[in-house]
């Protein structure tokens, strides 16, 4: 089964500095999300992958932070 379509969200700000409601909303809306350093994550078959990492490495402190939520 084919996942819906997902939007493409960009980082203001670390994810640590984020408010809990907004990373919940980023978890349930993207498909991708472009981090504030430059990083960009990939949501394939329902997991986030890193696809380039950003200067301060905040795409995988998201994916570990999405990982461990799972």
């Amino acid at each position: 089964m084919k996942e819906p379509r997902r939007d493409w969200i960009s980082l203001p700000k670390p994810w640590i500095e984020l408010r809990q409601e907004l990373r919940d909303r980023i978890i349930e809306e993207a498909g991708e999300i472009r981090t504030w350093d430059g990083g960009r994550l990939l949501r394939v078959d329902g997991r986030w992958e890193v696809l380039m990492s950003g200067d301060r490495y905040d795409a995988d402190v998201i994916r570990n932070a999405l990982r461990k939520a799972n």
